[in-house]
């Protein structure tokens, strides 16, 4: 059957003629020109200026391991840019996937009903994404350098202070603030 769709002329045909064709939709990074012909509902002048679709998790995606501890039903409930699909090549017949209505030895096909209701809600744009994970990467360089600067009054205060208890669970304090920030290596005794 595949190869009677690879070498009849019709699907030849019409295969060449949509991949002749160019989108009229435009990435947002596209050039001028291009911009202004998908506005106008034309195609667009230059290959790279299509806009394509990317398959990304949220930048906020939860790790496998995680889902693993919550039931078919919680995962379900979880917000729809969640449940993308995933390829499993490993499995007989491959298939797709959701990424996150699984639990012990159960799996749901993709679209799963999540995906269903809530469509185009399930697909983060690139830009969207990159967006956020921009947010995402200050607000933790923020809560370091706020750490940091915690740590410093921390050891002004063991530096002024002479009573050796007092000091300890300063220390202590100063270790759970770097271990939350995730530098505990860099405290010496």
């Amino acid at each position: 059957m595949t190869d009677y769709l690879e070498t009849d002329p019709f699907w030849v045909e019409n295969r060449a003629k949509f991949l002749a064709e160019k989108s009229a939709s435009a990435d947002p990074s596209a050039c001028g020109t291009c911009r202004s012909n998908a506005e106008a509902g034309n195609p667009v002048a230059h290959d790279e200026c299509q806009q394509r679709a990317t398959l990304l998790h949220a930048p906020d995606h939860p790790h496998y391991e995680l889902l693993a501890g919550f039931s078919l039903e919680e995962n379900a409930k979880l917000p729809a840019r969640f449940h993308v699909p995933v390829f499993d090549d490993c499995g007989v017949p491959n298939s797709w996937l959701c990424a996150v209505c699984q639990e012990e030895g159960v799996v749901t096909g993709w679209p799963c009903a999540t995906a269903t209701k809530y469509g185009t809600q399930v697909f983060t744009p690139l830009h969207a994404a990159e967006t956020a994970r921009e947010k995402q990467q200050a607000e933790v360089a923020y809560l370091k350098a706020a750490i940091a600067g915690a740590a410093a009054q921390l050891r002004k205060l063991q530096a002024a202070e002479p009573d050796h208890t007092k000091a300890a669970s300063l220390f202590e304090i100063e270790m759970g603030l770097r271990t939350a920030a995730g530098t505990q290596d860099e405290v010496t005794a």
